[in-house]
């Protein structure tokens, strides 16, 4: 028997990205575990440039509350790997990950011959445990986070997917999804198949005209307002009214009572997480995320009328330094750029070049600007994995 941080380092140690952008590997792996994803229970499938996490988590916790057995699945985690997937809340126990992960790579061996050098992925291997472990769980409902984009990510096999849906359309990973607003929304809207309803957040135009054409029912778009945010901060309003609007979409019976006790009920580490008075971690890792939290920080009492610091710990492949002017025309917000190493060695932003540009400062590390400007409120942002060790060391 292996123990858990083997089952959750062999799953790391598969490779990052597959050859050919395909599901033949995805769909050739499940085949060889006699296809748990179509054990699965109906399913709410979620994507979303931002937000997708927040709305899962909104959208499962209204669903256990009306009494369903909900299993839930999300990326990446930000305490313990076994976040990523849970039951009724509750994290996949270490004796059923190991479970799970061995008896997916019993069959990777053979799978991996079949298909070398072009073997699943890290992600493709995570998704086949998950769904192996859900499928001996007599379920009531999942709600599925994808990983990227969702025409070819390793989530989009399931046969009894029910709702889609597609909490925002901004650029990013525009190396994998495509350049342009409606390439990306080509991509998103690959999770829509026949039957399904499919859910919108506030999303551009262009992106609504590319998802219309995928759907053959009408786009159903949530109502801000109605009720009180799930989670904190006002860019909560938006995803709190797509995640109503997605279990409604699954059952229109289920009561006001019960949707406002889930929301009640809803927490999600490092979205507008204070972690200390003054300190606060929000994993904003694109113009769009980051802009929105500006907005909510704008709004937010505590912090009213005080300088807030941005401390920004990015990967190179981010696009947050859009958002760099915007943020520095606000008189009572400034920002420090620190080098942060991502997983696999992904590097951070070029430090010294994107602060001699914007003219902010710079640190070595995110302890030494802590330091310098802690008097003041400080807020932790960037890639979840950045934001993930502050909130384990602070």
């Amino acid at each position: 028997m292996i123990s858990v941080e083997e089952a959750i380092n062999m799953i790391h140690a598969r490779p990052k990205g597959g050859k050919k952008e395909s599901l033949y590997r995805m769909f050739t792996l499940l085949d060889a575990l006699d296809h748990p994803q179509e054990k699965l229970p109906p399913t709410i499938h979620i994507t979303g440039t931002n937000g997708k996490g927040s709305v899962a988590t909104m959208t499962s916790n209204i669903l256990r509350n009306a009494g369903y057995k909900t299993g839930l699945f999300i990326s990446p985690y930000i305490v313990n790997f076994r976040e990523r997937i849970q039951i009724n809340n509750d994290m996949i126990s270490q004796n059923d990950l190991i479970h799970a992960t061995v008896e997916v790579f019993d069959k990777l061996s053979v799978v991996d011959d079949a298909l070398k050098p072009d073997i699943p992925t890290e992600f493709e291997v995570l998704t086949a445990i998950m769904m192996t472990y859900f499928a001996t769980k007599s379920l009531d409902a999942l709600v599925i986070e994808v990983g990227i984009g969702g025409q070819l990510d390793s989530t989009n096999v399931m046969k009894n997917s029910k709702v889609a849906v597609i909490t925002s359309v901004g650029l990013d990973h525009q190396e994998i999804l495509g350049r342009s607003i409606e390439e990306i929304a080509e991509q998103k809207a690959g999770i829509i198949h026949e039957g399904m309803s499919v859910v919108v957040g506030n999303i551009p135009a262009e992106a609504k005209k590319v998802i219309e054409k995928r759907s053959i029912h009408p786009l159903i778009e949530g109502k801000s307002g109605i009720y009180d945010p799930g989670l904190p901060g006002s860019y909560q309003i938006e995803n709190t009214a797509t995640a109503v609007a997605a279990v409604t979409a699954f059952n229109a019976s289920i009561s006001p009572e019960i949707i406002k006790k889930g929301l009640l009920e809803s927490n999600f580490n490092a979205r507008f997480e204070l972690i200390k008075p003054n300190v606060m971690i929000d994993g904003a890792h694109n113009e769009q995320g980051l802009l929105k939290l500006v907005e909510s920080l704008s709004e937010y009492r505590p912090f009213e009328g005080k300088t807030k610091t941005l401390i920004i710990g990015s990967l190179m492949d981010k696009n947050v330094v859009k958002a760099f002017e915007e943020i520095m025309s606000k008189k009572d917000f400034q920002m420090i750029l620190v080098p942060f190493m991502g997983p696999n060695g992904r590097p951070s932003l070029d430090i010294e070049k994107v602060a001699q540009k914007y003219k902010i400062r710079s640190y070595k590390s995110w302890q030494e600007a802590y330091q310098k400007v802690k008097d003041n409120p400080v807020v932790f942002t960037g890639s979840l994995y950045f934001v993930s060790e502050v909130r384990d060391k602070l």
